[in-house]
């Protein structure tokens, strides 16, 4: 079992050592992502378990894939050093330094997708990692970031630099604001106020994974039938005019018109992606307009696009690095030379 006593979590974030971390971050990465592939099967077995619970979801390896393909394209990893300018008159050399934030908590609902991805974007950018959320899929949850750790320690880098932390309430664990550098949540919008309500740390938010659907008429029926079923969190808001809709799905919320779904959407939305169903251009183009999403569809999967929008700048500070042209950073006296390659 996992510890779960938030101030012996917390002293262990705090006593990992990252010298050798910058070395190692894109073999990790590699490593990682052979480890959960190889590990297939017990996830899927965990994951099993889960759904048996009514306390998740199945996932879809495609998806963990998709989210290593697009880590893949990150520039900005901790220790990285960027040459910017060579002033010639001064004989001097300015650069920046990808460094740590360092201990970053995030606060989720518990969705595998973006534990895997957070763990990651933290690990590249130096950051020790506690994960909190209230116990959805336990199981999975536990296992990935075991894996993850174990990984870590292949590389003798602590497994305390991800850790995770269970709890039917947050306020334990943000009460260690003097501890934590940053609080990340991503959620709907219940979960983000909350946090924003309770942290006194610099905080984040995300609705990622969360997904708000207006239904206005039934030509798309049996397409949103499938996306309700396939587990993502949904909330739906359903057309008055709309009787037999045949969808099971007890959160709906009624609404009158346009107009109402989208004044709903904005204000209780998880502001990350949302979708309307309907055969009217005009209000397919109103809906576009208006809803304050980051990402809106029409007659469209609202997870066309599952990406974090939390981006990898915000994750890590930046040090301003200047230097004469006789210097290297090896500490060697080198003439340096400032071209796109380096």
């Amino acid at each position: 079992m996992p510890d779960n006593d938030i101030s012996a979590i917390i002293t262990k974030s705090l006593q990992v050592n990252k010298d050798m971390l910058s070395k190692s971050i894109k073999p990790i990465i590699n490593q990682i992502k052979k480890a959960l592939e190889s590990n297939r099967e017990t996830i899927r077995f965990a994951n099993e378990i889960d759904k048996k619970n009514n306390n998740g979801f199945v996932l879809d390896f495609s998806i963990i894939n998709n989210i290593f393909s697009n880590l893949e394209k990150e520039k900005l990893l901790y220790g990285g050093v960027t040459l910017s300018q060579r002033d010639e008159e001064k004989k001097i050399i300015y650069g920046t330094q990808v460094m740590d934030y360092g201990n970053v908590v995030v606060i989720t609902d518990g969705n595998p997708y973006i534990m895997i991805e957070m763990a990651i974007r933290n690990l590249m950018a130096g950051n020790t990692t506690i994960f909190s959320n209230q116990g959805f899929m336990f199981g999975t949850n536990q296992l990935l970031i075991q894996i993850i750790q174990s990984v870590l320690e292949q590389f003798n880098i602590s497994k305390y630099l991800v850790q995770i932390y269970i709890s039917e309430n947050f306020d334990e664990l943000l009460s260690n604001f003097a501890n934590i550098d940053l609080v990340v949540c991503i959620g709907d919008h219940n979960l983000q106020k909350r946090i924003l309500n309770k942290s006194k740390n610099k905080t984040l938010i995300s609705g990622s994974e969360n997904f708000d659907l207006y239904i206005e008429d039934t030509f798309h029926l049996e397409f949103i039938d499938k996306i309700i079923n396939s587990g993502l969190n949904l909330q739906l808001y359903i057309n008055d005019d709309i009787n037999d809709t045949k969808l099971d799905d007890y959160k709906a919320i009624m609404v009158s018109d346009i107009d109402e779904a989208i004044a709903q959407i904005n204000y209780n939305g998880s502001g990350y992606s949302s979708a309307i169903f309907t055969s009217s251009p005009e209000n397919a183009s109103k809906f576009v307009r208006e809803v304050k999403s980051k990402i809106v569809t029409v007659n469209t999967s609202p997870t066309i696009e599952r990406i974090i929008d939390i981006k990898q700048e915000d994750l890590i500070n930046e040090k301003i690095i200047i230097y004469p042209f006789s210097f290297k950073l090896d500490g060697n006296s080198e003439n340096i030379s400032l071209n796109e390659e380096e």
